[in-house]
């Protein structure tokens, strides 16, 4: 049964097990034994608690790989070699870097990654440089670029993909701008933000961005 007790309470119970102990009280001596241990296993614990989520001092140079390395696992889990913009919950990637959430999106937020795509979800979404984002995905192998996220690049292709709308039974062909896929053809099985889950002809499904689609 836990009991709580307020902090000045417990110091006058260890003050006065302590001077029980200095009389040679056996039995105030193994209380003093067992609260003391206790109290340094809550503190250690506290510690572990608190360092959790506090990533390696060399994560940062590192972080945009990590994080690319860390999608990649997640997504081929659920896809398999169709990985590509299959997109991942922020929890469920910082969980695999070994880090809290919220120190994750600190990260994200500071990082400039050409291909990557942050996804607003239905429920809680972070803030990511004015963002609202709760999953992100990746179209192509990660590249470092000094422009802020999203990069001009991805501005444009973001433009093209608003301009560019998909539904579900939509009959389409993956263009040049998806050169691994290229002109397979297949039907939209679900649209999401500015990408689409297709089923290729070929029976492999692909997560794609609306610009790497046309109607058919």
């Amino acid at each position: 049964m836990a009991v709580n007790v307020s902090e000045s309470l417990f110091e006058q119970i260890l003050e006065y097990l302590r001077a029980r102990t200095e009389a040679s009280d056996r039995v105030a001596q193994n209380l003093l034994k067992t609260l003391e241990t206790l109290i340094s296993s809550s503190e250690s614990s506290r510690s572990s608690a608190k360092s959790y989520g506090e990533p390696p001092e060399d994560l940062a140079p590192q972080f945009g790989q990590k994080l690319f390395d860390a999608w990649k696992e997640l997504a081929d889990l659920q896809v398999g070699e169709n990985y590509w913009s299959y997109p991942v919950m922020f929890e469920d990637i910082a969980e695999i870097m070994e880090i809290s959430v919220d120190r994750f999106v600190q990260y994200l937020a500071n990082v400039q990654i050409g291909s990557l795509q942050l996804i607003q979800g239905r429920g809680y979404n972070y803030q990511v440089n004015g963002q609202q984002a709760a999953s992100l995905t990746f179209h192509s192998a990660p590249t470092l670029k000094k422009a802020a996220i999203p990069s001009v690049s991805d501005k444009k292709q973001d433009a093209v993909a608003k301009n560019k709308t998909f539904k579900v039974g939509d009959r389409v062909c993956v263009n040049a701008n998806r050169q691994q896929y290229a002109n397979h053809k297949g039907i939209v099985e679900q649209v999401i933000s500015v990408s689409c889950r297709v089923k290729l002809d070929n029976g492999w499904t692909a997560f794609l961005p609306n610009h790497c689609l046309d109607h058919i």
